[in-house]
């Protein structure tokens, strides 16, 4: 079974950008931890899957639609500091180097062109592999899909339907009405309030929707629990939509253009060579030299 490599980019470089040092730097003294990180997760993952095809999802910079619904979506987040936002371009280089298809849509989240490739491509003979540590991804597992997850240590997790299960007693394709209750801190999303983790679990492992929760709102007990339900419906159902991943945005791809090419190009070799990437170029074999760089090897692991 042939494999499609789907890539959170931007969650690995903000991961990138805080766990590496900021003294990390290029020739003009410019940052480049994050490039780096990057870079190196890039030659760590295509080595472990060995992926025919390849997609790096980016977020668009155009407001989504989702700030349109609800203006507090994400706005407790600060926003990027001016030595992670330069290398943003630096990062489309080794995306480019590496021949990764980069795909992005106004309106929409790097989320929302995962969830549409995975249903676009989910029924063929393909193997689907979301590498992110977003546990919103956890929403797109099924048979053929799965979540890969680096860990700290230069280990990786992977996370299907069975480790979903434990993980929320439910199937994961129900982590949206899940948030609809429980809402989720890290976007802001407010759910029902009122109604935690364990709350939220139980009802969803009962009634697996929203819908069916409020079709079935005279049995719910306690009574405070109806009260809280009844009185944020409409929130219930705005967070439900927040939480839930777009599966069929106008993402216009084929297959064949994300073709991917393998990591020991000279394409890759050069731009690694113009950053000074040493240690990098070693993994590749394309140096032969102990002294390979100025970051330790704990912090090289974390990628």
């Amino acid at each position: 079974m042939k494999k499609l490599l789907l890539i959170d980019t931007f969650n690995f470089l903000h991961r990138a950008y805080h766990a590496l040092p900021i003294t990390l730097t290029n020739s003009q003294g410019e940052p480049t931890n994050a490039v780096y990180g990057v870079a190196s997760m890039l030659l760590s993952v295509t080595d472990l899957i060995k992926p025919d095809y390849t997609v790096a999802a980016l977020d668009d910079i155009a407001p989504t639609f989702r700030v349109e619904e609800f203006t507090g979506y994400k706005a407790h987040r600060k926003p990027m500091e001016e030595e992670l936002s330069s290398q943003i371009p630096k990062m489309f280089e080794i995306l480019d180097c590496f021949g990764i298809k980069k795909i992005s849509l106004p309106g929409y989240e790097a989320d929302d062109v995962i969830g549409t490739l995975v249903s676009k491509f989910t029924g063929r003979d393909l193997q689907i592999i979301i590498v992110s540590n977003d546990q919103d991804m956890w929403q797109l597992i099924g048979v053929n899909s799965l979540v890969l997850n680096p860990d700290t240590k230069g280990n990786a997790s992977w996370i299907g339907q069975k480790e979903a299960l434990a993980r929320f007693g439910f199937d994961p394709v129900y982590i949206p009405q899940y948030k609809a209750l429980r809402g989720d801190p890290s976007d802001n999303i407010p759910g029902v309030y009122g109604i935690g983790d364990v709350t939220a679990k139980k009802l969803i492992i009962e009634y697996k929707t929203i819908d069916e929760i409020y079709k079935n709102i005279d049995k719910i007990s306690p009574d405070k629990l109806r009260e809280k339900l009844l009185n944020n419906y409409e929130q219930a159902i705005m967070s439900r939509g927040l939480a839930n991943i777009i599966k069929d945005a106008p993402v216009n791809v084929d297959l064949e253009e994300c073709k991917y090419l393998g990591n020991h190009t000279d394409a890759i070799k050069d731009v690694l060579t113009k950053y000074n990437f040493k240690s990098l170029l070693k993994r590749i074999g394309a140096l032969d030299d102990k002294k390979i760089s100025n970051v330790s090897k704990d912090q090289m692991e974390l990628f």
